[in-house]
């Protein structure tokens, strides 16, 4: 077993279920990068034990396949073999870039699943004295550009050395989905699936009363300025600058970069929120309406069908024409 590989299931291991009223078990843990909760109802401790075991699973091979940190995982072995070799994938890989592809077709090339050279240049965790300079913005550019891959049934090549991978943006909400379709699998119908604040839900909440989520306030985010209902089968999404960022000379800069520009985004908008009926649309349509930005972005979401959403942009809200009827009556105090 590798390194990374027992530190997952070790980390697994140790998050165990709660039993709260009505037949409704809970359970916290870390897994994708960020902080997890599924809420569900089963018929016995038993049958909820096996949704655990099986969904935590499930994760697991997940995040071993498509974590760009460990060295085995199968975008690990994409990246080292860029301009050297083809590298045979699995038939979920070729789904996840068809994902990729549909959103950098929609945002005419602003999302790019092979900006991670970008997000390494930029790196919002490290101090730093100076920005990137202009020749050295410019040769990064060269190793991104979604066109340049090359693929064909069961394999992907990216063609120049130094290229990479990375499904940030699709992953995490595609397996939110996958989840709730396994829980839907084994007979649940009252669930929701939280993986770091990408949300699915099916059923109702034990209130019965649909799915209450906060949405965070990018001003304060230990405030939430609304909160929304979801309704079974729904899904939603929230994308920002204002957490995974860093300043410099008075300025702030976002982890989410327009590959158009090799820039973070600079457009005023700071947080995007989408609801829908797969939190991977939803997570596409929040990042890539976080670069366009504005009443561009809007319109966008205004364009999709069965699609709502809200942005903060220069300090205006933004919405679509139907948010305000997912919006509750009352702002939540608590987050």
């Amino acid at each position: 077993m590798a390194p990374g590989e027992n530190a997952l299931r070790l980390r697994m291991a140790e998050a165990f279920l709660t039993e709260s009223e009505d037949g409704f078990y809970a359970v916290s843990f870390f897994a994708l990068g960020s902080q997890c909760q599924f809420f569900f109802q089963a018929a016995s401790p038993e049958a909820a034990e096996h949704f655990r075991q099986i969904a935590f699973n499930w994760l697991l091979e997940f995040e071993l396949r498509y974590s760009r940190f460990l060295e085995e995982s199968e975008v690990s072995r994409i990246n080292a073999s860029a301009g050297i070799d083809w590298v045979t994938i699995e038939p979920q890989t070729e789904l996840l870039l068809n994902l990729c592809e549909q959103s950098h077709f929609l945002t005419q090339g602003a999302f790019d699943a092979t900006s991670l050279p970008l997000s390494l240049l930029w790196d919002w965790k490290r101090s730093r004295q100076t920005l990137p300079g202009a020749d050295e913005l410019a040769a990064t550019r060269e190793l991104v550009g979604w066109k340049k891959i090359e693929r064909r049934p069961g394999a992907i090549f990216l063609p120049v050395r130094g290229m990479m991978l990375d499904f940030g943006g699709v992953g995490k909400e595609f397996a939110v989905d996958c989840v709730r379709q396994l829980a839907l699998g084994m007979g649940l119908r009252r669930v929701m699936v939280d993986l770091g604040g990408d949300i699915a839900v099916q059923g109702d909440s034990p209130e019965g009363d649909g799915w209450h989520v906060g949405i965070e306030d990018p001003a304060d985010p230990s405030k939430c300025h609304c909160a929304i209902r979801l309704k079974s089968g729904a899904a939603v999404a929230t994308s920002g600058d204002y957490r995974r960022c860093f300043e410099f000379e008075g300025r702030t800069y976002g982890h989410i970069l327009d590959c158009r520009t090799g820039w973070p985004v600079a457009n005023g908008t700071r947080s995007v929120t989408v609801i829908a009926q797969h939190c991977i649309t939803a997570g596409l349509l929040s990042t890539s309406a976080m670069v366009l930005g504005g009443r561009e972005a809007i319109a966008m979401l205004e364009r999709t069908p069965g699609v709502q959403g809200c942005l903060w942009c220069n300090g205006l809200l933004y919405e679509t024409r139907g948010f305000r009827q997912a919006i509750l009556p009352q702002l939540l105090q608590d987050a």
